[in-house]
C-alpha cells in the first residue's frame, strides 16, 4: 500500500510506519475535503461567493494540501476584494505543488502588472480611511472615499456594503437599495446586503439564493372629472359682472401676497442660507480630503525617493564588492597557475590587477606572483631572443626581447635588464628602425653607465654611427 501522506510503501496495517498516519482516516479526510471543494465550486458558479468561501475554507482546513481548493479559494477572495488573502493562498499552493499549478500563473500575472496591484492596495487603504471617517461620524467624507475605492475596484464587496450603510445613515433609501443590489449581483447570498435591502425595501421578500418582490396592483381608474362647466345659451344671457366681486378678488390677492411676504419669503431665505452653509461645509470637507490626499501623495513620493537613494547606494556598494571579488579571484587564479609552474598563464591571469584595498594575504600573493614569475619569464624570453638574434632571425628576436623587456621592468637595475636594453638597440638597428634603436641605446647608456665596458663601448659607437 502507498501512503497518501508521505508516498512511501508499506505491507500491512492501516497505519503508515514511516509517518504514523492512519491511511483510512486520511483518505476519508481527503474525500471530505474534495466534496467541500466541489460544493464550493458549484456555489461559485452561481455567484454565491459567501457560500463558496465558507465551503472552500472548510475544505483546506481539513486538507491543507488540497491545492485545487486553495486556488479556487484565492480566486473567490480576489473576486470578493480580498487581494492579500488571495495572494497568500496562491503562494502556499505554489509551494505545495510546483508543476502544473495555475497558482504560478496568477502570481506571475500580478508580478507583471505591479501597477494594478498597487491600485488595488490603494483601494484598500482608502477603504480603511473611510472606516475611520465613519467612526468619527463624518459620513460625507466616507462616501467620497468609498466611491473612490469602488472606482478602483468595482468588485470590492465590503466597500459596497459600507457605502450602503452610509446611505442608510443619510436616509437615502434609493441609493442604498441600488448599492445593495450591486452587492447581490456579485454575491447573491451576502448576508449584510440582504439585511440592508430588507431594511430599505420592507415589502420585498428576500430569499437565500434569489430575490422576489410582491407587486402591488395599480389602483382602479376613476372617472375623469371635466374641469369645464357646460354653459347653456339661455344661462349665458343672465351672467353679469359685479364690482363687489372684483374688489373682493383684488383684496384677496393683496392679502395673500402680504402673508407670503411675512411668512413664506423669510422661511425660504432661511432655507437658502442653510443650504448654502451646507454646501460650504461640503466644499470645505472635500478640500480637506483633497489636501490629505496631496499630503499622502507627497509623503509617498518622498518615501519612494528615499528608497531609490538607498537602492543606488546599495548598487554602488555591490559594484565595489563585486570589483574586489573579481580582483581577488584573478590574483588567486594567477597564484594557482604559478604553483603549477605555468608562468606565462599566471602572468596573463594577473595582468594589471590592482591589489590595493584587498586583504593583506591576497596582496602578498599578488606580489609573490610578480616577484617569482616576472624574473623567470624575462630570463626565458631573453634567452630565446638571444638565440634568434645570433641566428639572424631579427624579427623573432625583436618580439622576444620586447617581451623580456616588459617582464624585466620589475627587475630594477639588475644586469639582465641592461642586457635586454642593449640587444633591443642592436635588434632595431639590424631592422633599420633607427629611432627605436637610438631610444634603447640611450636608455641603456643612461640607466646602466657601470655595465661591462665592452657593451658600453659598442653601444656608444653604434649610437654615434646611426645618429
Amino acid at each position: 500500500m502507498t501512503c497518501p501522506n508521505c508516498s512511501k510503501q508499506f505491507q500491512n496495517g492501516s497505519t503508515c510506519p514511516h509517518c504514523n498516519v492512519d491511511v483510512v482516516l486520511h483518505a476519508g479526510m481527503v474525500q471530505i475535503s474534495d466534496a467541500l471543494y466541489n460544493k464550493g465550486l458549484a456555489r461559485a458558479r452561481v455567484s454565491d461567493l459567501s457560500g463558496a468561501m465558507e465551503c472552500l475554507g472548510k475544505s483546506i482546513s481539513i486538507n491543507k494540501n488540497n491545492t485545487k481548493a486553495r486556488n479556487l479559494f484565492g480566486l473567490v477572495q480576489y473576486e470578493y476584494g480580498y487581494i492579500g488573502e488571495a495572494l497568500k493562498n496562491w503562494v502556499i499552493s505554489s509551494n505545495l505543488q510546483r508543476e502544473n499549478n495555475p497558482a504560478m500563473g496568477y502570481i506571475e500575472h500580478f508580478q507583471k502588472n505591479a501597477r494594478a496591484l498597487e491600485r488595488l492596495d490603494d483601494a484598500i487603504r482608502i477603504y480603511n480611511q473611510a472606516l475611520k471617517d465613519i467612526s468619527q461620524k463624518s459620513d460625507d467624507m466616507a462616501i467620497i472615499k468609498l466611491k473612490q475605492t469602488i472606482d478602483i475596484n468595482p468588485k470590492f464587496v465590503d466597500a459596497l456594503n459600507l457605502l450602503t450603510f452610509c446611505y442608510l445613515i443619510q436616509k437615502d433609501k434609493a441609493k442604498a437599495a441600488a448599492t445593495a443590489e450591486r452587492v447581490l449581483a456579485l454575491d447573491v447570498n451576502n448576508t449584510v446586503a440582504l439585511n440592508y435591502y430588507n431594511e430599505v425595501s420592507p415589502s420585498s421578500r428576500m430569499a437565500r439564493g434569489g430575490r422576489k418582490r410582491t407587486v402591488q396592483p395599480p389602483p382602479a381608474e376613476e372617472p375623469p372629472i371635466n374641469p369645464y362647466k357646460k354653459v347653456i345659451l339661455h344661462e349665458r344671457r343672465n351672467v353679469n359682472f359685479h364690482i363687489e366681486g372684483i374688489l373682493a378678488l383684488v383684496i384677496g390677492v393683496v392679502c395673500t401676497l402680504g402673508v407670503m411676504y411675512i411668512l413664506v419669503f423669510p422661511a425660504l431665505d432661511r432655507s437658502s442660507v442653510a443650504q448654502l452653509e451646507d454646501m460650504h461645509l461640503r466644499v470645505s470637507q472635500t478640500e480637506q480630503a483633497y489636501d490629505e490626499l496631496l499630503e499622502e501623495r507627497a509623503l509617498t513620493i518622498s518615501e519612494l525617493e528615499a528608497q531609490i537613494f538607498d537602492l543606488e547606494s546599495n548598487v554602488e556598494e555591490w559594484a565595489a564588492g563585486f570589483d574586489q571579488l573579481e580582483r581577488t579571484f584573478s590574483i588567486l587564479n594567477a597564484f594557482e597557475l604559478l604553483r603549477d609552474n605555468r608562468l606565462r598563464e599566471a602572468v596573463d591571469a594577473l595582468g594589471g590587477v590592482d591589489a590595493d584595498g584587498l586583504a593583506p594575504d591576497i596582496m602578498e600573493r599578488a606580489n609573490e606572483v610578480r616577484a617569482v614569475a616576472y624574473p623567470q619569464l624575462a630570463q626565458q624570453y631573453y634567452s630565446e631572443g638571444w638565440t634568434a638574434y645570433f641566428a639572424n632571425d631579427f624579427e623573432k628576436a625583436r618580439v622576444d626581447f620586447e617581451r623580456a623587456y616588459r617582464y624585466g621592468q620589475h627587475l630594477g637595475e639588475q644586469p639582465l635588464r641592461g642586457d635586454i636594453l642593449y640587444f633591443l638597440g642592436w635588434t632595431y638597428s639590424q631592422l633599420d628602425m633607427i629611432q627605436e634603436s637610438i631610444h634603447y641605446f640611450e636608455r641603456f647608456l643612461e640607466e646602466f653607465p657601470n655595465h661591462s665596458h665592452n657593451f658600453i663601448n659598442q653601444a656608444r659607437n653604434r649610437l654615434n654611427a646611426i645618429s
